[in-house]
């Protein structure tokens, strides 16, 4: 038999469906100030510290209430709504379904919260809240990467995978892909659906790497649970 004049088309069709963007210097710089205000303010440091609301195995996560100034936080809702809706907008590109919602659609689950992970801390598999996830870069080191490409650890390996996230998702069936590992770049924001199944890698070198998270939710579907539970309306 001869593959010659055969024709192979790839269907793949199946699983969550994540799309990767970049912030605005403008928010990388509001998000990174802040989180370093919120470190240095012993109130804030206290006031704000969010473990206990987290999955992560981390000493330094803490939530941005009460961080942000006035047109900062317009900012922060603004930019961040709106790429929310771009992705379910994207999304009819590859699942083919109308569920895409405008910014007046969705709402930005508040607090969002930064997450300042050092040498041997991680993330165990978890989900989140809501409709629609996302986690955005504010500092990965070049150390991180330089561990994956040259620590003996990680130089062999058919997975290096320090600091990096992996997102996890259906049955090991052959022929199929269970997980997604993505190396984090500065600036770059990785929209997925809240459900979703992820994970962090710990790495080894002393540095400090700086992720933000916030999670969305189709103001519809808030609406109705809130009026489910008798509770005052948004």
């Amino acid at each position: 038999m001869s593959l010659v004049g055969r024709h192979f088309k790839i269907h793949n069709n199946f699983g969550p469906y994540i799309i990767r963007s970049t912030i605005s210097d403008e928010l990388h710089k509001i998000l990174l100030d802040t989180a370093f205000k919120i470190r240095k303010d012993k109130k804030l440091k206290k006031d704000n510290d969010y473990r206990k609301r987290l999955a992560g195995n981390l000493t330094e996560e803490y939530s941005y209430v009460n961080a942000f100034t006035t047109k900062q936080e317009q900012i922060v809702e603004e930019e961040l709504t709106w790429l929310a809706s771009a992705y379910t907008k994207q999304s009819l590109n590859v699942i083919n379904k109308d569920f895409s919602l405008e910014p007046d659609k969705i709402i930005m689950q508040k607090p969002a919260w930064v997450n300042f992970m050092k040498e041997g801390e991680w993330n165990p598999p978890h989900n989140h809240t809501g409709d629609l996830s996302c986690v955005m870069y504010l500092k990965v080191p070049k150390e991180i990467d330089e561990e994956n490409e040259k620590k003996e650890w990680s130089k062999k390996s058919n997975t290096p995978s320090a600091g990096k996230i992996e997102f996890q998702y259906g049955e090991a069936i052959g022929y199929c892909s269970t997980g997604l590992m993505i190396t984090p770049k500065e600036k770059d924001i990785y929209f997925f659906p809240a459900k979703l199944k992820h994970q962090v890698y710990p790495f080894k070198s002393k540095v400090e790497r700086i992720s933000v998270s916030v999670n969305f939710a189709d103001k519809r579907n808030a609406l109705r649970n809130l009026q489910a539970n008798g509770e005052r309306k948004l």
